[in-house]
Protein backbone atom coordinates (compact mmCIF):
# COMPACT_ATOMS: atom_id res chain seq x y z
CA UNK A 1 0.00 0.00 0.00
CA UNK A 2 1.43 3.52 -0.90
CA UNK A 3 0.65 7.31 0.53
CA UNK A 4 2.82 9.93 -0.40
CA UNK A 5 2.34 13.54 0.53
CA UNK A 6 4.79 16.49 -0.15
CA UNK A 7 4.55 19.28 1.34
CA UNK A 8 7.06 22.06 -0.18
CA UNK A 9 7.60 26.22 -0.47
CA UNK A 10 5.91 25.76 -3.92
CA UNK A 11 2.31 24.59 -4.56
CA UNK A 12 2.81 20.84 -4.36
CA UNK A 13 0.59 19.01 -2.35
CA UNK A 14 0.16 15.24 -3.22
CA UNK A 15 -1.43 12.18 -1.99
CA UNK A 16 -1.58 8.49 -3.57
CA UNK A 17 -2.10 5.11 -2.08
CA UNK A 18 -1.11 2.12 -4.00
CA UNK A 19 -1.91 -1.68 -3.10
CA UNK A 20 0.57 -3.41 -5.63
CA UNK A 21 -0.73 -6.81 -7.12
CA UNK A 22 0.73 -9.13 -9.88
CA UNK A 23 0.32 -7.72 -13.48
CA UNK A 24 -3.18 -8.45 -14.94
CA UNK A 25 -5.03 -9.06 -11.58
CA UNK A 26 -6.65 -7.17 -8.81
CA UNK A 27 -7.44 -9.19 -5.53
CA UNK A 28 -6.92 -8.78 -1.62
CA UNK A 29 -3.39 -8.39 -0.21
CA UNK A 30 -2.75 -12.41 0.43
CA UNK A 31 -1.27 -13.77 3.92
CA UNK A 32 1.88 -15.84 3.25
CA UNK A 33 2.51 -18.87 5.79
CA UNK A 34 5.62 -20.80 5.60
CA UNK A 35 7.04 -23.81 7.91
CA UNK A 36 10.38 -24.13 8.74
CA UNK A 37 12.55 -26.61 6.50
CA UNK A 38 14.51 -28.73 8.46
CA UNK A 39 18.16 -28.65 7.62
CA UNK A 40 18.52 -31.76 5.37
CA UNK A 41 16.05 -30.93 2.96
CA UNK A 42 17.66 -27.84 1.67
CA UNK A 43 19.47 -29.87 -1.01
CA UNK A 44 16.64 -32.07 -1.74
CA UNK A 45 14.92 -32.77 -5.36
CA UNK A 46 11.61 -31.21 -5.58
CA UNK A 47 9.88 -34.46 -7.01
CA UNK A 48 6.68 -32.87 -7.27
CA UNK A 49 4.46 -29.74 -6.63
CA UNK A 50 0.63 -29.82 -5.64
CA UNK A 51 -2.21 -27.01 -5.31
CA UNK A 52 -4.97 -28.04 -2.49
CA UNK A 53 -8.01 -25.55 -1.65
CA UNK A 54 -8.13 -24.64 2.01
CA UNK A 55 -11.17 -26.09 3.30
CA UNK A 56 -11.85 -28.82 0.72
CA UNK A 57 -10.84 -32.25 -0.35
CA UNK A 58 -10.37 -31.53 -3.70
CA UNK A 59 -8.19 -29.23 -5.46
CA UNK A 60 -8.54 -27.04 -7.55
CA UNK A 61 -10.34 -27.72 -10.70
CA UNK A 62 -8.42 -27.72 -13.74
CA UNK A 63 -12.39 -26.56 -15.68
CA UNK A 64 -12.21 -22.97 -12.87
CA UNK A 65 -8.65 -22.25 -11.71
CA UNK A 66 -6.72 -24.04 -14.30
CA UNK A 67 -4.81 -25.66 -11.86
CA UNK A 68 -1.77 -26.96 -14.40
CA UNK A 69 -1.45 -23.68 -15.85
CA UNK A 70 -0.78 -22.33 -12.64
CA UNK A 71 1.88 -24.79 -11.50
CA UNK A 72 3.38 -23.98 -15.15
CA UNK A 73 3.68 -20.05 -14.34
CA UNK A 74 5.45 -21.26 -10.81
CA UNK A 75 9.61 -20.00 -10.77
CA UNK A 76 10.53 -23.54 -9.70
CA UNK A 77 9.28 -26.30 -11.08
CA UNK A 78 9.61 -30.60 -10.38
CA UNK A 79 13.51 -31.72 -10.96
CA UNK A 80 14.53 -28.42 -9.60
CA UNK A 81 17.06 -28.16 -6.28
CA UNK A 82 14.90 -27.12 -2.99
CA UNK A 83 15.68 -23.21 -2.59
CA UNK A 84 13.57 -21.90 0.20
CA UNK A 85 14.35 -18.19 -0.95
CA UNK A 86 12.99 -19.13 -4.37
CA UNK A 87 10.68 -20.87 -3.78
CA UNK A 88 9.28 -18.24 -1.53
CA UNK A 89 9.59 -15.08 -4.30
CA UNK A 90 7.85 -18.14 -6.35
CA UNK A 91 4.58 -18.19 -4.42
CA UNK A 92 4.03 -14.87 -5.27
CA UNK A 93 3.53 -15.66 -8.83
CA UNK A 94 -0.12 -17.42 -7.06
CA UNK A 95 -1.79 -14.38 -6.01
CA UNK A 96 -3.31 -13.51 -9.31
CA UNK A 97 -5.84 -16.93 -8.69
CA UNK A 98 -5.50 -17.21 -4.60
CA UNK A 99 -5.01 -15.67 -1.45
CA UNK A 100 -3.73 -17.28 2.13
CA UNK A 101 -1.27 -19.48 0.60
CA UNK A 102 0.33 -21.82 3.20
CA UNK A 103 3.65 -23.93 1.63
CA UNK A 104 4.16 -27.85 3.35
CA UNK A 105 6.64 -29.86 2.86
CA UNK A 106 6.22 -33.76 2.86
CA UNK A 107 8.95 -36.38 1.50
CA UNK A 108 8.72 -38.41 -1.18
CA UNK A 109 9.76 -41.86 -2.62
CA UNK A 110 13.31 -40.91 -2.83
CA UNK A 111 15.22 -40.07 0.25
CA UNK A 112 16.76 -36.67 -1.67
CA UNK A 113 13.48 -35.97 -2.73
CA UNK A 114 10.83 -34.00 -1.14
CA UNK A 115 7.04 -33.11 -2.35
CA UNK A 116 5.82 -29.21 -2.07
CA UNK A 117 2.04 -28.80 -0.90
CA UNK A 118 0.69 -25.47 -1.40
CA UNK A 119 -2.90 -24.60 -0.32
CA UNK A 120 -4.73 -21.69 -0.95
CA UNK A 121 -8.30 -20.12 -1.11
CA UNK A 122 -9.99 -18.67 -4.05
CA UNK A 123 -9.38 -14.61 -4.19
CA UNK A 124 -11.59 -11.89 -3.81
CA UNK A 125 -13.27 -10.79 -7.42
CA UNK A 126 -14.28 -7.71 -5.99
CA UNK A 127 -11.87 -5.31 -5.43
CA UNK A 128 -10.49 -0.98 -5.06
CA UNK A 129 -7.11 0.29 -4.48
CA UNK A 130 -5.99 3.49 -4.15
CA UNK A 131 -2.97 4.70 -6.22
CA UNK A 132 -1.83 3.26 -10.05
CA UNK A 133 -2.04 0.25 -12.08
CA UNK A 134 1.64 -1.64 -11.00
CA UNK A 135 4.71 -1.11 -13.29
CA UNK A 136 6.29 -2.43 -16.13
CA UNK A 137 3.43 -1.30 -18.74
CA UNK A 138 3.31 -0.72 -22.30
CA UNK A 139 -0.01 1.01 -21.73
CA UNK A 140 -0.36 4.91 -21.12
CA UNK A 141 -2.84 6.60 -19.52
CA UNK A 142 -3.39 8.53 -15.73
CA UNK A 143 -3.24 5.86 -13.88
CA UNK A 144 -0.42 4.24 -15.88
CA UNK A 145 3.28 4.00 -14.61
CA UNK A 146 6.24 5.06 -16.74
CA UNK A 147 9.89 3.38 -17.06
CA UNK A 148 11.39 6.66 -15.22
CA UNK A 149 10.17 8.59 -12.90
CA UNK A 150 10.62 11.49 -15.21
CA UNK A 151 8.01 10.78 -17.16
CA UNK A 152 5.62 9.65 -14.58
CA UNK A 153 3.33 11.27 -12.13
CA UNK A 154 2.99 14.66 -14.92
CA UNK A 155 0.11 17.02 -12.97
CA UNK A 156 1.00 19.50 -10.50
CA UNK A 157 -0.74 20.09 -7.19
CA UNK A 158 -2.59 17.75 -5.18
CA UNK A 159 -4.50 14.44 -7.00
CA UNK A 160 -5.63 11.31 -5.48
CA UNK A 161 -6.07 8.14 -7.97
CA UNK A 162 -7.89 5.25 -6.99
CA UNK A 163 -9.43 2.35 -9.04
CA UNK A 164 -12.18 -0.56 -8.62
CA UNK A 165 -13.37 -3.80 -10.65
CA UNK A 166 -13.86 -7.21 -10.51
CA UNK A 167 -11.15 -9.72 -11.01
CA UNK A 168 -11.21 -13.37 -12.03
CA UNK A 169 -14.34 -12.96 -13.63
CA UNK A 170 -16.18 -16.44 -14.29
CA UNK A 171 -13.07 -17.77 -12.62
CA UNK A 172 -11.40 -17.37 -16.17
CA UNK A 173 -8.72 -14.76 -14.57
CA UNK A 174 -9.82 -11.64 -16.63
CA UNK A 175 -10.48 -8.72 -15.09
CA UNK A 176 -11.87 -5.39 -15.43
CA UNK A 177 -10.76 -2.17 -13.79
CA UNK A 178 -11.87 1.45 -13.57
CA UNK A 179 -9.37 4.19 -12.46
CA UNK A 180 -10.44 8.00 -11.42
CA UNK A 181 -7.49 10.48 -10.62
CA UNK A 182 -9.02 13.98 -9.64
CA UNK A 183 -7.52 16.84 -7.72
CA UNK A 184 -6.38 20.59 -7.76
CA UNK A 185 -4.96 20.57 -11.12
CA UNK A 186 -5.96 17.18 -12.33
CA UNK A 187 -8.56 14.92 -13.84
CA UNK A 188 -8.84 11.91 -15.62
CA UNK A 189 -9.86 7.95 -15.80
CA UNK A 190 -8.96 4.91 -16.84
CA UNK A 191 -10.90 1.57 -17.64
CA UNK A 192 -9.21 -1.62 -18.35
CA UNK A 193 -9.55 -4.42 -19.18
CA UNK A 194 -6.92 -7.58 -19.22
CA UNK A 195 -7.19 -11.62 -20.43
CA UNK A 196 -4.77 -14.27 -19.69
CA UNK A 197 -3.39 -16.38 -22.26
CA UNK A 198 -1.70 -18.79 -19.78
CA UNK A 199 0.68 -18.52 -16.92
CA UNK A 200 1.76 -14.51 -16.83
CA UNK A 201 1.12 -14.30 -20.40
CA UNK A 202 -1.60 -12.20 -21.37
CA UNK A 203 -3.34 -8.97 -23.23
CA UNK A 204 -4.28 -5.72 -21.42
CA UNK A 205 -6.51 -3.10 -23.50
CA UNK A 206 -7.39 0.45 -21.98
CA UNK A 207 -9.40 3.63 -22.82
CA UNK A 208 -7.89 6.63 -20.78
CA UNK A 209 -8.91 10.64 -20.32
CA UNK A 210 -6.16 12.76 -18.53
CA UNK A 211 -6.64 15.94 -18.04
CA UNK A 212 -4.06 18.62 -16.38
CA UNK A 213 -1.70 21.12 -15.73
CA UNK A 214 1.54 18.93 -16.25
CA UNK A 215 5.05 20.17 -14.70
CA UNK A 216 6.76 21.22 -17.81
CA UNK A 217 4.00 24.41 -18.22
CA UNK A 218 4.67 25.00 -14.37
CA UNK A 219 7.08 25.07 -11.49
CA UNK A 220 9.45 27.75 -13.07
CA UNK A 221 11.35 31.06 -11.48
CA UNK A 222 9.15 32.74 -14.06
CA UNK A 223 4.91 32.27 -14.82
CA UNK A 224 4.11 31.82 -18.70
CA UNK A 225 0.15 30.92 -18.87
CA UNK A 226 -1.76 31.27 -21.97
CA UNK A 227 -3.03 34.56 -23.71
CA UNK A 228 -5.95 34.36 -21.76
CA UNK A 229 -4.01 34.71 -18.13
CA UNK A 230 -4.95 30.58 -17.67
CA UNK A 231 -2.70 27.70 -16.28
CA UNK A 232 -2.40 25.57 -19.57
CA UNK A 233 -4.33 22.66 -19.12
CA UNK A 234 -2.95 19.40 -21.24
CA UNK A 235 -5.60 16.93 -21.89
CA UNK A 236 -5.05 13.25 -23.28
CA UNK A 237 -7.80 11.26 -24.78
CA UNK A 238 -7.09 7.94 -26.29
CA UNK A 239 -6.04 3.93 -25.31
CA UNK A 240 -4.21 1.15 -26.64
CA UNK A 241 -3.46 -2.59 -26.17
CA UNK A 242 -0.32 -4.52 -25.27
CA UNK A 243 0.87 -8.34 -24.91
CA UNK A 244 2.77 -9.09 -21.72
CA UNK A 245 4.89 -12.06 -20.89
CA UNK A 246 7.68 -13.16 -19.06
CA UNK A 247 10.95 -13.79 -21.24
CA UNK A 248 13.00 -15.80 -18.23
CA UNK A 249 13.10 -16.63 -14.36
CA UNK A 250 13.22 -13.17 -13.51
CA UNK A 251 12.55 -11.25 -16.84
CA UNK A 252 9.23 -9.75 -17.61
CA UNK A 253 8.38 -7.85 -20.74
CA UNK A 254 5.99 -5.69 -22.81
CA UNK A 255 4.73 -4.58 -25.95
CA UNK A 256 1.79 -2.21 -26.75
CA UNK A 257 0.28 0.11 -29.60
CA UNK A 258 -1.17 3.23 -27.83
CA UNK A 259 -2.82 6.63 -29.45
CA UNK A 260 -3.61 9.78 -28.03
CA UNK A 261 -5.42 13.28 -29.06
CA UNK A 262 -3.02 15.90 -27.57
CA UNK A 263 -4.47 19.03 -26.78
CA UNK A 264 -3.87 22.28 -24.61
CA UNK A 265 -6.73 24.28 -23.49
CA UNK A 266 -7.44 26.76 -20.42
CA UNK A 267 -9.76 24.78 -18.01
CA UNK A 268 -10.31 21.34 -17.17
CA UNK A 269 -13.81 21.70 -19.17
CA UNK A 270 -12.62 24.03 -22.06
CA UNK A 271 -13.21 22.96 -25.55
CA UNK A 272 -11.21 26.03 -26.33
CA UNK A 273 -7.79 24.57 -28.08
CA UNK A 274 -4.20 26.57 -28.00
CA UNK A 275 -1.16 26.02 -29.92
CA UNK A 276 1.26 29.02 -28.33
CA UNK A 277 1.21 30.77 -25.04
CA UNK A 278 1.48 34.34 -23.84
CA UNK A 279 5.07 34.96 -24.99
CA UNK A 280 4.79 32.71 -28.14
CA UNK A 281 6.24 29.65 -27.36
CA UNK A 282 4.89 26.67 -28.88
CA UNK A 283 2.65 24.59 -26.58
CA UNK A 284 1.70 21.85 -29.30
CA UNK A 285 3.40 20.68 -32.79
CA UNK A 286 0.80 21.38 -35.11
CA UNK A 287 -1.23 25.08 -35.05
CA UNK A 288 -4.56 24.06 -34.27
CA UNK A 289 -3.68 22.89 -30.61
CA UNK A 290 -4.54 19.29 -31.39
CA UNK A 291 -1.63 16.78 -31.70
CA UNK A 292 -2.04 12.88 -32.71
CA UNK A 293 0.11 10.91 -30.35
CA UNK A 294 0.44 7.21 -31.92
CA UNK A 295 3.37 4.93 -30.23
CA UNK A 296 4.86 1.73 -30.08
CA UNK A 297 5.99 0.75 -26.63
CA UNK A 298 8.33 -1.83 -25.31
CA UNK A 299 9.21 -2.06 -21.53
CA UNK A 300 11.13 -4.62 -20.20
CA UNK A 301 11.42 -5.78 -16.22
CA UNK A 302 14.20 -7.81 -14.95
CA UNK A 303 14.00 -8.02 -11.10
CA UNK A 304 16.57 -9.51 -8.94
CA UNK A 305 15.72 -8.35 -5.68
CA UNK A 306 15.31 -10.81 -3.04
CA UNK A 307 12.36 -8.78 -1.43
CA UNK A 308 9.54 -6.64 -3.02
CA UNK A 309 8.80 -5.60 0.62
CA UNK A 310 12.15 -4.62 2.11
CA UNK A 311 14.57 -5.43 -0.54
CA UNK A 312 18.20 -5.57 0.90
CA UNK A 313 20.17 -7.30 -1.96
CA UNK A 314 19.88 -7.75 -5.63
CA UNK A 315 18.84 -5.40 -8.61
CA UNK A 316 15.69 -3.89 -10.76
CA UNK A 317 16.26 -2.77 -14.23
CA UNK A 318 13.73 -1.22 -16.32
CA UNK A 319 14.21 -0.52 -19.76
CA UNK A 320 11.52 1.65 -22.00
CA UNK A 321 11.64 2.55 -25.55
CA UNK A 322 8.42 4.64 -27.35
CA UNK A 323 8.52 5.04 -31.17
CA UNK A 324 6.35 6.83 -33.09
CA UNK A 325 4.35 6.79 -35.82
CA UNK A 326 3.72 10.31 -38.11
CA UNK A 327 0.04 10.68 -38.41
CA UNK A 328 -2.21 13.87 -37.81
CA UNK A 329 -1.73 17.15 -38.49
CA UNK A 330 1.95 17.00 -35.99
CA UNK A 331 3.27 14.44 -37.77
CA UNK A 332 4.93 13.69 -34.86
CA UNK A 333 8.28 11.12 -35.29
CA UNK A 334 10.66 10.46 -32.30
CA UNK A 335 11.96 7.50 -30.28
CA UNK A 336 12.46 7.80 -26.80
CA UNK A 337 14.91 5.49 -24.72
CA UNK A 338 14.83 5.40 -20.84
CA UNK A 339 15.99 3.36 -18.53
CA UNK A 340 15.82 3.04 -14.41
CA UNK A 341 18.75 0.85 -12.66
CA UNK A 342 18.14 0.33 -8.53
CA UNK A 343 20.97 -1.84 -6.92
CA UNK A 344 20.56 -2.80 -3.57
CA UNK A 345 23.75 -4.03 -1.04
CA UNK A 346 24.28 -4.88 2.29
CA UNK A 347 26.18 -1.75 3.94
CA UNK A 348 26.94 -2.16 7.55
CA UNK A 349 27.98 1.46 8.34
CA UNK A 350 25.72 1.98 11.28
CA UNK A 351 22.12 1.02 13.01
CA UNK A 352 20.51 1.53 16.40
CA UNK A 353 19.21 -2.29 16.59
CA UNK A 354 18.99 -5.34 15.02
CA UNK A 355 17.94 -5.31 11.43
CA UNK A 356 19.46 -5.02 7.47
CA UNK A 357 21.47 -1.79 7.15
CA UNK A 358 21.13 -1.40 3.69
CA UNK A 359 22.59 1.02 0.40
CA UNK A 360 21.03 1.82 -2.63
CA UNK A 361 22.09 3.09 -5.55
CA UNK A 362 19.63 4.71 -8.32
CA UNK A 363 20.44 5.76 -11.58
CA UNK A 364 17.96 6.79 -14.42
CA UNK A 365 18.51 8.26 -17.93
CA UNK A 366 16.72 9.31 -21.19
CA UNK A 367 16.84 10.64 -24.38
CA UNK A 368 14.66 11.75 -27.35
CA UNK A 369 16.03 11.01 -30.85
CA UNK A 370 14.05 13.09 -33.57
CA UNK A 371 10.80 15.40 -32.45
CA UNK A 372 10.33 16.41 -28.94
CA UNK A 373 7.19 17.78 -27.89
CA UNK A 374 6.72 19.59 -24.56
CA UNK A 375 4.39 17.07 -23.08
CA UNK A 376 6.63 13.92 -23.32
CA UNK A 377 9.76 15.18 -22.79
CA UNK A 378 11.49 14.35 -19.25
CA UNK A 379 10.40 16.43 -16.63
CA UNK A 380 13.13 16.57 -13.21
CA UNK A 381 12.46 17.56 -9.75
CA UNK A 382 10.20 16.51 -6.91
CA UNK A 383 9.40 13.70 -4.56
CA UNK A 384 10.49 10.89 -7.28
CA UNK A 385 13.24 12.73 -8.86
CA UNK A 386 15.64 15.25 -7.05
CA UNK A 387 14.04 16.22 -3.08
CA UNK A 388 14.04 19.82 -2.20
CA UNK A 389 12.54 20.78 -5.60
CA UNK A 390 8.60 20.55 -6.85
CA UNK A 391 7.79 18.38 -9.48
CA UNK A 392 9.11 19.73 -12.35
CA UNK A 393 11.05 22.74 -11.34
CA UNK A 394 14.27 21.65 -12.22
CA UNK A 395 14.00 21.20 -15.98
CA UNK A 396 12.39 19.94 -18.47
CA UNK A 397 14.57 18.17 -21.24
CA UNK A 398 14.90 16.19 -24.22
CA UNK A 399 18.03 14.19 -22.24
CA UNK A 400 18.26 13.56 -18.62
CA UNK A 401 20.37 12.01 -16.28
CA UNK A 402 19.38 10.97 -12.84
CA UNK A 403 21.08 9.64 -9.55
CA UNK A 404 20.69 8.65 -6.02
CA UNK A 405 22.12 7.22 -2.70
CA UNK A 406 20.49 6.34 -0.12
CA UNK A 407 21.58 4.50 3.08
CA UNK A 408 19.34 2.63 5.04
CA UNK A 409 19.52 1.57 8.82
CA UNK A 410 17.54 0.08 12.27
CA UNK A 411 16.38 2.53 14.80
CA UNK A 412 13.53 0.19 16.69
CA UNK A 413 10.61 -2.15 16.46
CA UNK A 414 6.96 -2.36 18.18
CA UNK A 415 3.73 -4.43 17.49
CA UNK A 416 0.44 -2.32 16.58
CA UNK A 417 -2.88 -3.26 15.15
CA UNK A 418 -1.51 -7.00 15.16
CA UNK A 419 1.60 -5.91 12.94
CA UNK A 420 4.97 -5.54 13.02
CA UNK A 421 6.55 -2.42 12.58
CA UNK A 422 10.41 -1.58 12.27
CA UNK A 423 11.35 1.84 12.32
CA UNK A 424 14.64 2.54 10.39
CA UNK A 425 15.75 6.05 9.36
CA UNK A 426 16.93 7.23 6.00
CA UNK A 427 20.41 9.40 4.53
CA UNK A 428 19.91 10.26 1.00
CA UNK A 429 21.33 12.33 -1.63
CA UNK A 430 19.73 12.89 -5.09
CA UNK A 431 20.78 15.12 -8.05
CA UNK A 432 19.36 15.29 -11.91
CA UNK A 433 20.95 17.24 -15.14
CA UNK A 434 18.93 18.11 -18.51
CA UNK A 435 22.55 17.66 -19.68
CA UNK A 436 21.92 21.51 -21.94
CA UNK A 437 18.95 19.79 -23.25
CA UNK A 438 16.46 22.37 -22.57
CA UNK A 439 16.54 24.29 -25.22
CA UNK A 440 16.38 21.19 -27.93
CA UNK A 441 12.54 20.89 -27.07
CA UNK A 442 9.58 22.11 -28.86
CA UNK A 443 8.55 25.62 -27.30
CA UNK A 444 12.04 25.54 -24.87
CA UNK A 445 8.92 25.36 -22.26
CA UNK A 446 12.06 25.30 -19.29
CA UNK A 447 13.64 27.89 -20.48
CA UNK A 448 10.76 30.28 -20.97
CA UNK A 449 10.00 29.51 -17.33
CA UNK A 450 13.69 29.83 -15.93
CA UNK A 451 14.34 26.52 -14.91
CA UNK A 452 18.02 25.81 -13.85
CA UNK A 453 18.08 22.70 -15.80
CA UNK A 454 20.17 20.80 -13.30
CA UNK A 455 19.59 20.16 -8.93
CA UNK A 456 21.37 18.48 -6.44
CA UNK A 457 18.88 17.72 -2.84
CA UNK A 458 20.26 15.89 0.09
CA UNK A 459 18.24 14.83 3.08
CA UNK A 460 17.38 12.50 6.28
CA UNK A 461 14.38 10.35 6.96
CA UNK A 462 12.19 7.85 8.56
CA UNK A 463 11.30 4.49 7.51
CA UNK A 464 8.01 2.60 8.94
CA UNK A 465 8.16 -0.94 7.29
CA UNK A 466 5.00 -3.30 7.96
CA UNK A 467 3.20 -6.40 6.15
CA UNK A 468 0.45 -3.99 4.35
CA UNK A 469 3.30 -1.20 3.23
CA UNK A 470 6.69 0.96 4.18
CA UNK A 471 5.53 4.55 5.28
CA UNK A 472 8.49 7.34 4.98
CA UNK A 473 8.48 10.61 6.09
CA UNK A 474 11.88 12.92 4.30
CA UNK A 475 12.80 16.38 4.72
CA UNK A 476 15.06 17.34 1.68
CA UNK A 477 17.03 20.48 1.12
CA UNK A 478 18.11 21.20 -2.36
CA UNK A 479 21.15 23.21 -3.13
CA UNK A 480 19.20 26.56 -3.70
CA UNK A 481 18.55 26.55 0.10
CA UNK A 482 14.92 25.40 -0.44
CA UNK A 483 13.14 22.78 2.12
CA UNK A 484 10.73 20.31 0.99
CA UNK A 485 9.14 18.01 3.76
CA UNK A 486 7.63 14.68 2.68
CA UNK A 487 5.20 12.08 3.90
CA UNK A 488 5.04 8.69 1.96
CA UNK A 489 3.72 5.15 2.33
CA UNK A 490 5.41 2.88 -0.19
CA UNK A 491 8.87 2.79 -0.95
CA UNK A 492 10.65 5.12 -3.72
CA UNK A 493 12.33 2.24 -5.41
Amino acid sequence: MAVSLGIAAGPLLAIGIEFTYPRGQAIASPKMTTINIPTNHQEAVIADIQLRVMGRTEPFSSASFRSDTILQSLSFQPGDVYDEQQVLIGLSQLEPFAENITLSVEPAAEPNQIALIITAEKPNKFFFRFGKFPSPTALRGPLRRATTSTIDNRASGFAVSGYGGIANIGDSGQSVAIGITGGENALGFEVDYTIPLGGETGLAFNIANQRGVETEFDNGEINVDLPGGEDPWVHRLGGGVEYFRPLGDQLEGAIGLSYQRVTIRDDVFSADTFSRDEAGNRLTVSDSGNDDLLTINLVGDLDTRDSTREPTEGYRLLLGMDQSIPVGDASLFFNRLSANYTYFMPFNLFGFTEGPRTLVLNAQAGTILGDAPPYEAFSLGGANSVRGYDRGEVGTGRSFIQATAEYRFPMFSFEALAQDVNIGGTLFADYASDLGSGSAVIGEPAEARGKPGSGFGAGVGIRAVTDIGTARVELGINDEGDTTVMFSVGDRF
